[in-house]
């Protein structure tokens, strides 16, 4: 097992930027230089790009089930554009995985190797940028995730209001970029063949309304167009023990599998 931590420039952030790479490592003798399939995971508002590392079993995962896992850290940008700030949607969606796959031959640009997940913030960032890039993945798995546009806002002068503004300015983001069920219906009417959706919260999650509300707009959604599938799982919070057990089964949802005799470290 590979683990890489890179520190790369980004052209539309102006800055270094830090992501961590989780490559299997082949047994020998090897078997080629194949391409990787490659889960891009997003961390939630008080992490960073080594969140997912520290606390979940993810290198074991990616060992287990031969995947390369992508970890970038976004400080406080909730992965898009901001008013005022950095392009993060930006450099997610499009400069990250062609730095990365310039300078990492062996991951894969193909739509279906491709997957995004995320948790809380990360979960809101994985629908977010899935569903504005819905040709570059076969699956989005989000958890713990609610839509930005359904919290209500005021600016009041708290940190809260001030952050907010950073983001999306002081004006209302439904049916704009921000919103995600605008970016649902735009995919809807677009040619792409559209992500799987997975989506999972917590029955004590303190934001499992929002949720709630993601999970009534998929599921009204005429022929179930994304593959949407909802999990609520009771007597959990908004904790990693929940989201390190959600992660392997949206790798699942995704349709991947154990190889545990191909990879060092097993």
């Amino acid at each position: 097992m590979a683990l890489i931590e890179t520190h790369c420039f980004s052209e539309v952030l102006g800055m270094e930027t830090v992501v961590n790479v989780i490559v299997p490592q082949e047994k020998r003798p090897y078997e080629g230089d194949g391409k990787l399939k490659v889960l891009w995971l997003l961390h939630g508002g008080s992490g960073d790009h080594t969140a997912w590392l520290r606390m979940t079993s993810i290198e074991r995962y990616a060992l287990e089930y031969g995947i390369a896992v992508v970890v970038p850290g976004v400080h406080h940008s909730c992965y898009t554009d901001m008013k005022h700030g950095g392009k993060y949607f930006t450099h997610i969606a499009d400069e990250l995985p062609n730095t990365l796959r310039h300078l990492l031959p062996r991951l894969s640009a193909a739509r279906e190797d491709n997957y995004i997940s995320g948790l809380s913030n990360g979960g809101y960032g994985c629908l977010r940028v899935g569903l504005a890039r819905p040709g570059q993945y076969a699956a989005i798995g989000a958890f713990s995730a609610g839509d930005k546009s359904d919290i209500a806002f005021e600016n009041d002068g708290s940190q809260r209001a001030y952050d907010r503004v950073l983001l999306f300015g002081d004006g209302d983001i439904k049916n704009t970029d921000n919103d995600l069920k605008h970016l649902a219906r735009q995919a809807l009417a677009g040619s792409a063949v559209l992500p799987r959706v997975y989506h999972a919260c917590g029955s004590l999650d303190p934001w499992l309304d929002l949720n709630e509300l993601v999970r009534d707009f998929f599921v009204s959604l005429e022929g179930n167009p994304y593959g949407y599938q909802y999990r609520q799982a009771e007597g959990h919070g908004h904790t990693w023990e929940f989201w390190d057990a959600e992660i392997v089964r949206f790798l699942e949802f995704a349709g991947l599998t154990k190889q545990p005799s191909r990879y060092c470290g097993i």
